[in-house]
């Protein structure tokens, strides 16, 4: 039998034991007492069994783990100059692109109103066009044909605009192996007034979260005298060994 299954066979027993304990009076207090420095002790005795195993995987992992750092820190290396010329290409293609975009935007606008105004003025010409002819069958007593001609002008004035919109002469920048991603972050410019919104409720709770070594730190400094809003001091009382 190995240490760990020696170990394995004692801790049971000693652990119904204890759970059988119910402290009423002094003499199960003590008991009570003793039973703990007994768990104590067979923590203690698991611990030498566990401990040089757990070192030794600690120090197997430590060694694996600095093997990895100078791999990494050999490829960073060597990465590096490539590194930087990729960042600059990127520098020197974004800028162009942004400004090539930009460019072909308001080239499409330009594009996009003068189609407008050709449109708006055919238009005109044809409604000055029906209303001449309207008034000359009106003079001549053809009423009615005046009037469903004037009804047609009407509608066709209502109708919705489409025009076409000539390509611009500006090329669209197409990248090959690559593209443009635009990515978001959010960033605190004041954090007394997002706390002020939450406060107020005009933002969700999770929008903030406390800073809790911070205030367990007051805690253990100030004990029941912390006086914080939204937060108190609560105490956790529990025994442990003395070494004795």
């Amino acid at each position: 039998m190995n240490e760990i299954e020696t170990v394995q066979r004692e801790v049971t027993p000693l652990s119904e034991q204890a759970l059988m304990i119910r402290v009423q009076d002094m003499p199960t207090l003590s008991r009570a007492n003793d039973m703990f420095l007994v768990l104590r002790q067979m923590r203690k005795k698991i611990g030498d069994v566990f401990d040089p195993m757990e070192n030794s995987a600690k120090e197997a992992k430590r060694k694996a783990e600095d093997s990895r750092k100078e791999i990494v820190r050999q490829r960073e290396k060597i990465e590096e100059p490539l590194l930087r010329a990729e960042a600059y290409l990127n520098g020197q293609i974004t800028d162009y692109k942004r400004e090539q975009d930009k460019i072909r935007a308001e080239e499409e606008e330009k594009l996009r109103q003068k189609a407008i105004k050709e449109e708006m003025e055919r238009r005109k010409k044809e409604e000055d066009a029906r209303m001449k002819q309207a008034a000359a069958l009106e003079k001549a007593g053809a009423k009615e044909e005046a009037e469903a001609l004037i009804e047609e002008t009407i509608q066709a004035q209502e109708e919705p605009m489409q025009v076409y919109v000539a390509p611009p002469s500006t090329p669209k920048v197409e990248l090959n192996g690559m593209t443009m991603v635009t990515n978001w972050h959010a960033e605190v410019i004041s954090l007394k007034d997002l706390c002020l919104a939450v406060g107020q409720g005009k933002q969700p709770l999770a929008y903030v979260e406390a800073n809790m070594p911070t205030l367990n730190t007051m805690a253990v400094r100030l004990n029941k005298e912390m006086n914080i809003q939204g937060v108190k001091a609560v105490s956790v009382t529990k025994s442990r060994p003395t070494g004795r």
